[in-house]
């Protein structure tokens, strides 16, 4: 793999592209800000579903055992599952504009003897500590302008750690989208400090969904799209820098997500591009709904041997599997909506509001091998779909079963279900958690000596706004109509999060 960039191309990606200056330019005025904080409040006393927007309680939470409510941990289930999500969303009365600029919280929800602990804990980020200390939010977010920020040096400087976590090397990586990911102790939490691959790779973005193979070898990216590139990273199972490629001509729509088969990364590149200038980063995309995704597939053993293709317009966040037929041809599954949550709704959200958005659907997308490409079906039935998962001994394999979070809650906040899709005959099971339920991700984990693909258990987390608290649940892959063979909830109600990923005993 390339070794071409060096550590002042490495600043010049971001530092120089535009992206710091824009983030350290003239913030909105306080009453916006306050405006929103006093909305939220006001929204607070009289909607339950806000409580999933409310900051955490604590910096650090522990429940050494958790209430089962109902069920027992099934045989063969044991080990740590992490998960992440924004938890600080006000100081000194201001309340951030945007769902994705709160300072990121890790969970580990501890599972053994049947038994489940929990400890939270927030990630102590560079900027976390400084506005710690200062008492107000200093630098500005995706979505949010801070009046009289700090100086800004770097992507890292605004670091929030709040997507997504990853278990390597022995250590546990807090992901962010737009910089370095940051090393905790996989036991107690503990922030230990920013991770660096490599000197020439200090403070450059590595991505919130990494991929990982069956050998434990990850697959990542970092997207500079001020300037139409990203930057690959092979990391080896042990946690060190195994190859890195500069990956040019990668046109600046917001990639969130990846996919891989066995022999290829596919990348899509939305039609919500940077194409404007702004005061926040957000700002600077926009909806182009009359111009294509563009795809680029490239081999993983030569990352400069890649296929280009067009889809229709749209945005998605996640993708499901994907796979390599005999002839060639490459197949995806990816929940495709548009760009109304991330420019309205999640916006609405830190004010205590509901914005009616575009649902996303899951769709099936295939690339021909000579060169065309089309979304061969889109399924509406029980959107919105998010969250997709599988059973990740298949990745990159023609895998039967998908699971996603589906049907949309009657308040219009989230959804309620988890869904498994029998993706050849085209059959839905579920587990409706109720519509006083807010559902989260639940991650696929193998049954130990397990054959079947559907043969193991889907762990997840939900808000019940019954008890305002959040539960852990442990459900059947094979039959979730059966509901969770075990509940467990907290004394609190965390913030709702995005990803999480599992460590077996």
């Amino acid at each position: 793999m390339s070794t071409e960039f060096s550590r002042r191309a490495a600043l010049q990606t971001l530092a120089a592209s535009g992206a710091v200056a824009a983030m350290a330019s003239t913030g909105v005025n306080a009453f916006a800000q306050t405006s929103n904080f006093d909305s939220y409040a006001a929204s607070a006393k009289k909607n339950p579903w806000t409580l999933g927007w409310r900051s955490a309680l604590a910096p650090d939470l522990s429940t050494p055992e958790v209430k089962l409510v109902s069920g027992k941990i099934p045989k063969g289930l044991s080990g740590t599952f992490y998960r992440n999500g924004p938890a600080l969303f006000e100081r000194d009365g201001l309340r951030v504009n945007h769902w994705f600029d709160g300072d990121g919280m890790v969970h580990a929800y501890n599972l053994d003897g049947g038994k489940v602990s929990h400890r939270g804990r927030m990630v102590r980020t560079g900027k976390y500590l400084r506005e710690e200390k200062a008492g107000r939010f200093l630098v500005s977010g995706l979505g949010t302008k801070i009046e009289n920020p700090a100086p800004i040096t770097g992507p890292d400087d605004v670091n929030a750690a709040n997507t997504s976590v990853l278990p390597i090397g022995g250590e546990l990586l807090a992901l962010w989208e737009g910089g370095s990911a940051y090393r905790l102790d996989d036991t107690t939490l503990e922030t230990i400090g920013s991770k660096t691959w490599a000197p020439q790779l200090k403070g450059m973005p590595f991505s919130a969904h990494p991929k990982i193979e069956n050998d434990g070898t990850v697959w990542n990216f970092g997207q500079d799209f001020f300037n139409n590139r990203m930057i690959i990273y092979k990391i080896s199972p042990k946690g060190k820098l195994a190859g890195m490629h500069l990956l040019k001509n990668v046109p600046g729509g917001m990639i969130h997500d990846f996919c891989m088969t066995e022999k290829h990364l596919i990348f899509v590149a939305p039609s919500f591009r940077v194409s404007q200038k702004a005061d926040t980063i957000l700002g600077m995309f926009k909806w182009l709904p009359n111009q294509n995704q563009r795809v680029i597939v490239v081999e993983k053993d030569n990352l400069d041997n890649r296929r280009e293709y067009d889809l229709p317009p749209g945005f998605q966040f996640h993708y499901g599997n994907a796979w390599e037929d005999k002839s060639g041809d490459i197949r995806f599954s990816v929940c495709v909506g548009d760009n109304s949550f991330v420019e309205k709704g999640a916006k609405a959200l830190m004010r205590g509001e509901i914005f009616d958005v575009t649902p996303a659907r899951l769709a099936h997308v295939v690339l021909r091998k000579g060169g065309s490409a089309k979304i061969e079906s889109i399924l509406s039935e029980r959107a919105t779909h998010e969250f997709p998962q599988f059973n990740n001994r298949f990745t990159g394999q023609n895998s039967r079963y998908l699971y996603t979070v589906g049907d949309q809650t009657k308040i219009g906040v989230g959804q309620m279900s988890i869904l498994k899709h029998d993706l050849k005959t085209g059959n839905i099971t579920a587990h409706n958690y109720g519509e006083h339920s807010i559902v989260e991700e639940h991650l696929f984990i193998p049954r130990p000596g397990g054959v079947r693909e559907d043969d193991g258990w889907l762990i997840g987390t939900s808000l019940n706004l019954k008890t305002k608290a959040t539960r852990l649940n442990i459900l059947n892959a094979a039959r979730l109509e059966d509901g969770p063979q075990a509940v467990f909830e907290l004394p609190y109600a965390l913030p709702l999060g995005f990803h999480g990923a599992w460590k077996g005993l």
